[in-house]
């Protein structure tokens, strides 16, 4: 068993970038892609369209004055996070971006670039963020921290083709310092009309952990991406979003708990993601 350690302490510019789509450039020159159309009374989210995938990875931390010079550990296992992540979303036809170890300032540049792009073919837009991070929605850069609002509130005032497209967020990072020890329980045996939308509209974050608690990973990968991964890959065609969600928050609590015999006071311990969602229709990958 391995140890575990809290993750605690108009065209995207693919500069700094890594795609493992394949099919990517050719497509791009393909001038006939479908548009998602937008109903309101559709059940489901028109998915015709490009689909996704950013992942912003942090695995190796700056000792500047922002950390108060106290340099936060390497994360060791993320890459096999990213692994998991690129190889379920390019089964799902997502087109993958990777962005590693950028600073303060690149992260929000990509993501006021990604908000500012022309969405009309796209059909979703998923972004995962795998880092150190805090209370209060604080996440790690290479060089500082940021908001995790500071993204949000980009996409929320970017691009008018962004509307009605749903955004998803993955968070793999710690919210807090706290550790959940849980507790022991028995088991019993289109016509052209406009829509007035609310500008919060059409997000799904779900978090790796609650507010003020810590997230774990290994060298494996972290507990909750690894089981978002076996998740979908099982059951996109048959769930939406929201069952997933529930499916891998009973993975998590329920199999998953921490192993550092060294440290009893992080050992055995518990993980409880999270997720909240302002979606208008049922998502399906």
């Amino acid at each position: 068993m391995e140890e575990s350690i809290a993750d605690a302490n108009p065209t995207i510019s693919l500069s700094k970038a890594s795609n493992n789509n394949a099919a990517t450039n050719n497509e791009a020159k393909n001038v006939n892609k479908p548009q998602p159309k937008f109903n309101p009374d559709d059940l489901y989210y028109d998915m015709s369209g490009d689909k996704y995938l950013i992942i912003f990875n942090n695995t190796v931390f700056k000792n500047t004055r922002y950390f108060n010079y106290q340099q936060p550990s390497t994360r060791h296992g993320t890459e096999e996070d990213v692994k998991a992540l690129k190889k379920t979303f390019f089964d799902l036809g997502y087109k993958t971006l990777t962005f590693n170890d950028l600073d303060h300032g690149e992260i929000l540049n990509k993501a006021l670039e990604i908000s500012r792009m022309d969405h009309t073919t796209t059909s979703c837009l998923c972004i995962v963020i795998l880092t150190h991070g805090d209370k209060g929605g604080s996440l790690f850069a290479a060089d500082r921290p940021y908001q995790f609002t500071d993204i949000t509130k980009m996409l929320e005032n970017g691009d008018k083709s962004l509307v009605n497209k749903p955004k998803l967020f993955f968070i793999q990072a710690c919210r807090g310092s706290n550790v959940d020890s849980g507790r022991t329980v028995q088991i019993d045996s289109d016509d052209g009309e406009y829509f007035h939308v609310p500008s919060h509209a059409d997000f799904f974050v779900m978090y790796s952990t609650v507010e003020g608690f810590l997230s774990y990973r290994n060298v494996l990968g972290s507990f909750m991406i690894q089981e978002l991964c076996k998740v979908i890959d099982k059951y996109h065609e048959s769930l939406d979003m929201l069952h997933i969600a529930t499916l891998v928050n009973r993975k998590v609590a329920y199999e998953y708990s921490t192993y550092t015999p060294k440290n009893a006071a992080t050992n055995n311990k518990k993980q409880m993601p999270e997720a909240r969602f302002t979606l208008t229709k049922l998502f399906k990958f």
